[in-house]
């Protein structure tokens, strides 16, 4: 193959998506500092809704953390990658010898680039075939932490919303009991209940707070993890058409074990193909001439038996 694809394929750094990604979390960043007491306009929504359970909303957003910090990984590691096809389409050694080393994403892949420069560097489809299939598996691998991650802070979000409405539950049960039990002026009853509903009120703020940064933590690592895998799919795409162009057909076939190309051989076998086909087509043409011609004949031949028989008659 012509070289010409090779040279023309740009590969597309990370960046863009690494931006993306990070312009968004200032925006959540943002809405977060609005609702702060440092706004402009104070409000203890998110610390209340934070201290109804310290233990499983800091979970939760440890979580988070680790969701954000893995996926802007999952996205940098494009860029080594990136950086050494560069070096390696430009380098001028043909040892190799200055190369940077290889990222664990492509190691696969450097070394059956550098075995292939003993090809005159071109690859075979199964060495092609093998590069993409292994980069593909290691991104896949990669992107399941992510969405493992996505969903377990959905999990958690519903697992303190399930929590709290027990907490309810039980608590409304106690108050229902209390004031049966309740003797006295109607005013100390009042009281006692005003008392006992402060325990199903915690229970429903343990419920809607998990439930808030559970959904609001699975849709910032939901984005951050799509923006990572666009970043990969694009140099999954962008490495296919370079390899394209490093492809070629080959086969050992000559007596000494030397390898040649099978472009001429592969013609030379289609006009053979073609030709055959063309001499069994004018086979078929003239047994069906002939089967034509002896079904006259009999034709013919019954015809005089017929007349015959009717003059007979």
């Amino acid at each position: 193959m012509s070289r010409s694809l090779e040279r023309s394929v740009k590969f597309v750094r990370p960046g863009r998506y690494i931006m993306n990604m990070l312009i968004f979390l200032l925006v959540v960043g943002a809405i977060i500092y609005y609702l702060s007491p440092w706004s402009p306009q104070p409000t203890n929504l998110l610390i209340d809704s934070f201290n109804a359970n310290p233990a499983l909303n800091s979970l939760i957003l440890g979580v988070l953390a680790v969701g954000i910090i893995y996926n802007l990984r999952q996205a940098g590691v494009i860029a080594p990658a990136v950086r050494w096809v560069e070096a390696f389409r430009e380098s001028v050694d043909p040892a190799r010898s200055r190369l940077p080393r290889a990222p664990s994403l492509i190691n696969a892949m450097s070394k059956l680039l550098l075995d292939a420069d003993t090809r005159a560097g071109r690859l075979s489809p199964e060495s092609s075939r093998a590069i993409l299939d292994s980069i593909g598996t290691r991104m896949d691998e990669g992107r399941e932490m992510g969405r493992y991650l996505m969903n377990l802070l959905v999990f958690l979000g519903l697992l303190g919303t399930f929590w709290g409405l027990l907490e309810t539950v039980n608590a409304v049960g106690a108050t229902i009991s209390g004031l049966a039990n309740t003797t006295g002026a109607a005013e100390d009853a009042v009281a006692q209940l005003i008392k006992n509903l402060e325990q199903p009120l915690s229970g429903m703020g343990t419920a809607f707070s998990s439930s808030l940064f559970g959904l609001g933590g699975s849709l910032v690592v939901g984005f951050l993890d799509l923006q990572a895998g666009q970043s990969q799919n694009r140099f999954y795409t962008d490495l296919e058409d370079w390899l394209a162009g490093m492809t070629e057909t080959v086969r050992n076939g000559g007596k000494d074990g030397s390898s040649y190309s099978t472009d001429g051989d592969l013609a030379d076998a289609i006009n053979a193909l073609e030709s055959a086909l063309a001499a069994n087509t004018d086979m078929q043409i003239k047994a069906q001439a002939g089967q034509t011609s002896e079904l006259k004949d009999e034709i013919r031949a019954l015809n005089r038996t017929l007349i015959r028989v009717g003059g007979g008659e």
